[in-house]
């Protein structure tokens, strides 16, 4: 499962660009396992923006992007649950630094049994098994 970092560098100016673009390359060559972005990174992006005092039109139009772009590479969208919040705000009593977005990703990843797709050290404290950009982009070239 990607998180909101992954998205972001679907955007020229972001510093992940290049980086995202040839995973999204590989990934979409082979798609060899499903691969997710979960609503909550969405969220994290229009909160974000909002911010940074951007339009409402200017928010869609990224969300909108994101998610064609998402789609485009044959990335599936994975929802929020309930379960996903509660154990979210369970990680929080827990661990200080983690922000809630950053939980609601974890959360999502811990009860989907899924692995993270992130270059934030946050979920090596959680127990939720995460791949580097680099590290994942070599696992898709093998």
């Amino acid at each position: 499962m990607v998180e909101t970092e992954f998205l972001f560098g679907f955007q020229p100016r972001d510093k992940y660009y290049e980086l995202a673009s040839s995973i999204l390359k590989e990934y979409g060559a082979t798609k060899p396992f499903p691969l997710y972005y979960p609503v909550s990174a969405l969220l994290e992006i229009r909160e974000v923006m909002a911010g940074h005092k951007k339009e409402v039109t200017e928010r869609l139009n990224a969300l909108t992007f994101i998610k064609a772009k998402a789609v485009s590479f044959g990335l599936s969208e994975i929802s929020l649950s309930s379960d996903d919040l509660i154990l979210c705000e369970d990680l929080l009593t827990e661990h200080h630094r983690l922000t809630f977005f950053d939980g609601l990703h974890a959360s999502l990843a811990l009860n989907n049994n899924l692995s993270i797709v992130s270059n934030d050290e946050i979920y090596d404290e959680l127990g939720v098994k995460r791949l580097h950009f680099r590290d994942f982009l070599d696992l898709l070239k093998k």
